[in-house]
């Protein structure tokens, strides 16, 4: 099927020749067969992006859709003056910033999604290691011991170094939401709904070739691709929350796991012991500096007393 070039379907979006939520028709080369797409679809099957490039591709959109908006409010006098007037039926301060401010710092924030995957799995492969030496190996051989403890340690080290990522993908994540949630999508959705003979007619003019013939289109699929982003941000969620889930089992496992192999260890615990008697030396001391009344006393050593005997 002939197919629109990636650039050429973006602008298309953008300036609004073909509308996202209509179906993008396609011709074969020999034009005696067509089908439809969507333009999801069309990005994924025939410009090649990959479903876990398609959130950046998103932004990257939303630029140009910001360039274009910007370059129509700076030279066309109708066009921002009709803008403004739409803001003011809905209470909206002219300075009020109506699309989403694109930041140039998310750039690697929202393709680290994929990183963190990619270290999960590295750190489940780590993990079926682990639990195989421990399931196998001879725990009486003291170098096996040793590099099966090394081994763990550098696995929770591994876990931890994950749980920050994902507060760090988290807080990005929170900070896109935020923004989006601001945007007033009243006014979106009703410029959505201006064509540009309403421009014209605001102005009293015949013609203003700095508006687009299909503005209204535009803000149409600029709404589109906010909502995408919206719902892209939802799997994301749903991902990082399970990557939560397994890593926190993993990590509870092989702690329980060096906790066993720790415990064949006279050593170990000896010096467990050691940690715990002397905890109980100092919690004698502190009780010995505390007040206590008389009476108290007396009851305590009856108590114990009568236990005893028991």
């Amino acid at each position: 099927m002939e197919h629109i070039e990636l650039r050429a379907l973006v602008n298309k979006c953008v300036i609004g020749e073909i509308q996202l939520g209509i179906p993008i028709i396609l011709t074969s080369r020999n034009r005696s067969q067509t089908t439809s797409v969507s333009f999801l679809n069309h990005l994924i099957k025939y410009n090649g992006i990959k479903q876990e490039r398609l959130f950046t591709l998103y932004f990257k959109i939303l630029s140009v859709f910001n360039k274009v908006f910007g370059e129509m409010m700076n030279k066309s006098t109708s066009f921002n003056g009709y803008v403004q007037h739409v803001k003011k039926e809905w209470g909206i301060d002219e300075d009020t910033h109506i699309l989403y401010e694109y930041d140039n710092k998310n750039d690697r924030s929202q393709k680290t999604i994929e990183e963190l995957l990619e270290n999960m799995n590295t750190l489940c492969r780590q993990f079926r290691e682990l639990n195989g030496r421990v399931r196998t190996n001879n725990m009486n051989d003291v170098i096996v011991e040793d590099e099966m403890l090394e081994g763990m340690d550098d696995f929770l080290k591994n876990v931890r170094g994950l749980s920050s990522e994902i507060e760090s993908l988290m807080e990005v994540i929170n900070n896109i939401e935020k923004s989006l949630e601001s945007l007033n999508m009243g006014v979106l959705l009703d410029l959505s709904m201006k064509d540009k003979s309403m421009y014209l007619e605001s102005s009293g003019v015949d013609d203003d070739t700095h508006i687009s013939e299909n503005v209204n289109i535009s803000f149409l699929n600029y709404i589109y691709i906010i909502n995408l982003i919206k719902k892209h941000l939802i799997y994301y969620k749903r991902i990082i929350s399970k990557v939560k889930e397994i890593s926190n089992n993993m990590n509870r496992y092989v702690e329980d796991s060096k906790e066993t192999i720790q415990s064949k260890d006279n050593l170990f615990m000896l010096n467990r012991q050691q940690t715990g008697i002397d905890s109980y030396l100092d919690g004698l001391d502190s009780q010995s500096e505390a007040p206590m009344d008389d009476d108290m006393f007396v009851e305590d050593i009856e108590y114990d007393n009568n236990n005893l005997k028991e």
